[in-house]
C-alpha cells in the first residue's frame, strides 16, 4: 500500500542534524515516557507510520506501534520487571530483626530540638546495631553489612550520628551530685504524696510564615525564597506533668522572658482540676538555668513568689 505524498513530504522536511536531535532525545528516555515519545514524533511527522520511524529514527517497530496504542487508548501498559525481578530490601526479607533495629534506635533516639524536620538523631552506630542484634540472637547471615546497616536506618527515619546535646563534654563530680539530689528530691516527693512535679523548658523561636524550614515534599508546594521580614514569630514553651506523664504546650508571641516563664506555669495551675489544685500543697519544678530562670534574676523570683 502506498504512503499519502504528505506524510513523505514531512519525512522529508527533517534535516540530519534534526532526526540526530530527536534519536538524542529518545535515548535519554525510558518505558512508557519513550513510547510516547516516539509515538509523537512518529505521528507528527509520519502521519503514524511505525515502519517509516524505523528506517529514519532507527525506533524499533514494535516499540512505536505499542505507543501508539497507548496514545489511541489511554492504557499504558507496565512490564513485570520491577515487581518480579530485583532483590529486595533488607527489611523486607527480614522483617522481625528489622522491627528489633527499629526499637534499638528508638531507644537511642533525640527530636530534632528545633521540631523542624521529622528525623530522629541517634548515638547508635551501625556496629554497635550489629553487635546488638547478634546478642539478640540473630545470626551473621541475618543482619546487613555496616553501610547497608546505615542506609536501613536512614530509611527508618534514623539519621546516624551522635546527639551532641546528650554528650557531655566532660564528666564533673558536680554533674553527679547534682542529679543525685534532684533523684533525692523526687523520691522524697513521691513519698510525701502532695508534690506536684513539672518539668518544663523552652524551645527555639518559630517563624510563622511560608517558610520551607528544610522540609521535603512531593507536591507542588512552594515556599519563601527567604525568611527575612518576618512579622508574627511564637516561642514554644511545654510543661510535662512527670507522674501522669501529660504535656502542655504553650506559645508565646512575644520573646522568651521570666514574664512568659512564669505566665505559662500560671496557666497550667489554672487549667487544673479544683480537687488537683486541694490535693496539691507544693509544686515542685525543674527547668534549664537559664538566663531568663536563673536565680539571680530579680523578675523570675519576684513572679514566682507573687
Amino acid at each position: 500500500m502506498g504512503m499519502p505524498h504528505a506524510t513523505l513530504q514531512s519525512w522529508s522536511s527533517l534535516s540530519p542534524s534534526h532526526i540526530a536531535d530527536l534519536r538524542l532525545a529518545a535515548s535519554k528516555m525510558t518505558g512508557p515516557q519513550r513510547r510516547a515519545f516516539e509515538a509523537e514524533m512518529t505521528w507528527k511527522y509520519g502521519g503514524g507510520n511505525p515502519l517509516m520511524a524505523e528506517a529514519v529514527f532507527g525506533w524499533g517497530r514494535q516499540t512505536v506501534a505499542l505507543g501508539l496504542a497507548e496514545r489511541r487508548t489511554g492504557i499504558i501498559c507496565l512490564g513485570a520487571q520491577a515487581a518480579c525481578s530485583g532483590r529486595k530490601r533488607w527489611e523486607e526479607q527480614y522483617p522481625q530483626a528489622a522491627q528489633a533495629l527499629r526499637q534499638l534506635a528508638d531507644a537511642h533516639a533525640q527530636q530534632d530540638p528545633t521540631f523542624r524536620t521529622t528525623l530522629t538523631y541517634t548515638r547508635l552506630t551501625a556496629q554497635g546495631a550489629f553487635k546488638a542484634l547478634e546478642e539478640q540472637g540473630y545470626s551473621e547471615d541475618q543482619l546487613p553489612s555496616p553501610s547497608t546497616m546505615a542506609e536501613v536506618l536512614n530509611r527508618m527515619g534514623f539519621r546516624l550520628r551522635k546527639v551532641v546535646k546528650a554528650k557531655p563534654q566532660k564528666k564533673l563530680k558536680e554533674t553527679d551530685a547534682i542529679f543525685d539530689n534532684i533523684k533525692k528530691k523526687d523520691d522524697q516527693a513521691v513519698a510525701a504524696g502532695n508534690v506536684k512535679r513539672l518539668s518544663m523548658d523552652c524551645k527555639a523561636t518559630v517563624k510563622i510564615g511560608e517558610f520551607s524550614r528544610g522540609g521535603l515534599t512531593r507536591g507542588d508546594n512552594r515556599a519563601s525564597d527567604h525568611d527575612m521580614g518576618c512579622k508574627e514569630k511564637y516561642v514554644p514553651c511545654g510543661i510535662v506533668d512527670e507522674e501522669s506523664g501529660a504535656l502542655t504546650i504553650t506559645f508565646g508571641s512575644s520573646y522568651k522572658t521570666s514574664d512568659f516563664i512564669v505566665d505559662t506555669i500560671a496557666a497550667k495551675w489554672d487549667a487544673m482540676h479544683d480537687q488537683e489544685k486541694a490535693d496539691t500543697s507544693l509544686i515542685q519544678i525543674k527547668m534549664d538555668n537559664g538566663p531568663e530562670s536563673s536565680g539571680r534574676r530579680t523578675q523570675f523570683l519576684h513572679r514566682v513568689v507573687f
